[in-house]
């Protein structure tokens, strides 16, 4: 890939080579606007890997580290104009069959009633970049009484503030890193979170080290690479602040790449109309685990 405007990189999956250019956008989109990028000569690119299939975005010099800026005031931007309660409000409110969210709580329960046993009790979920809470709101009020407990990771001040408001949860206040010391979760999530960061193999493996050993489940959740050509170049999904679009190959790349054993990976067409990838994952040992106390006689 050859182009004056935009910096070649390697894909941050696979380490391979990004050759084939997916989608170009000419228009800044309303963070890039905020930050005072112009429109003038304006570039960004979604570029193919060679090897995972991962995309990347890939932005003009100097662009991404502007962008950099906004990981500690996201929401005021995004939520300009409303609040994030009421954003918290209006998806909780939603029906069923109309929330991407209770679609997801509904997907990630089923599968863990089938990993885990069914006289398991005193589990334990970490959100990761919790956002406005409606995941953990959610998946407490569908869970069993007193079954789970629940810890919330998110480093934006505003999220967070909105957080601990709600009184449900744990709040922790941060970017995410092993040096917290969260540790024995029994399911650790990622919710449309890895695209938001360089560096996706070096956060899954550290989301996995607060995994209960050995057979802690993770579930990452995150935009599907078909969103380029299904949806509008201006679509969120399509914007500045992702690094990383990706299929049902690159996410069990990933996995792999961070030392996880996949277990599911699912392509969902939400009834929001975005597109997405999610994958359950555990620790090799829990397969290891598993195939002994299954095996035939």
């Amino acid at each position: 890939m050859s182009d004056t405007h935009a910096v070649a990189e390697a894909c941050a999956i696979c380490e391979s080579a990004l050759d084939r250019e997916l989608l170009r956008i000419s228009e800044p989109d309303r963070f890039e606007r905020h930050l005072g990028i112009a429109r003038d000569g304006y570039v960004r690119t979604w570029v193919e890997c060679s090897s995972c299939g991962a995309a990347t975005n890939v932005h003009a010099p100097g662009n991404r580290s502007r962008l950099d800026s906004l990981a500690a005031g996201y929401y005021e931007v995004d939520f300009a104009g409303s609040s994030i309660g009421e954003k918290f409000a209006k998806v909780m409110a939603l029906p069923a069959e109309k929330s991407d969210n209770a679609q997801r709580v509904a997907r990630i329960h089923a599968f863990m009633d089938g990993w885990l046993s069914s006289s398991q009790r005193g589990l334990r979920v970490l959100d990761i970049g919790a956002g406005t809470g409606v995941f953990l709101a959610r998946f407490l009020e569908e869970a069993e009484e007193d079954v789970w407990t629940a810890t919330a990771v998110e480093p934006d001040a505003i999220a967070a503030e909105h957080l601990r408001s709600l009184r449900r949860f744990a709040v922790i206040e941060g970017l995410f890193s092993g040096s917290l010391g969260l540790l024995d979760f029994d399911l650790v999530t990622l919710n449309k979170v890895v695209e938001h960061v360089a560096d996706p193999v070096g956060l899954v493996k550290e989301a996995a080290s607060a995994l209960r050993n050995p057979a802690g489940i993770l579930y990452v959740e995150v935009p599907d690479k078909l969103t380029v050509y299904h949806r509008p170049s201006t679509d969120n999904i399509l914007g500045a602040l992702h690094f990383h679009l990706y299929d049902p190959v690159s996410i069990a790349v990933l996995l792999s790449r961070a030392g996880l054993a996949t277990l599911r990976i699912d392509r969902i067409f939400d009834p929001s109309g975005k597109i997405t990838v999610a994958a359950f994952a555990t620790q090799p040992a829990a397969i290891e685990r598993m195939a002994a106390t299954r095996a035939p006689e």
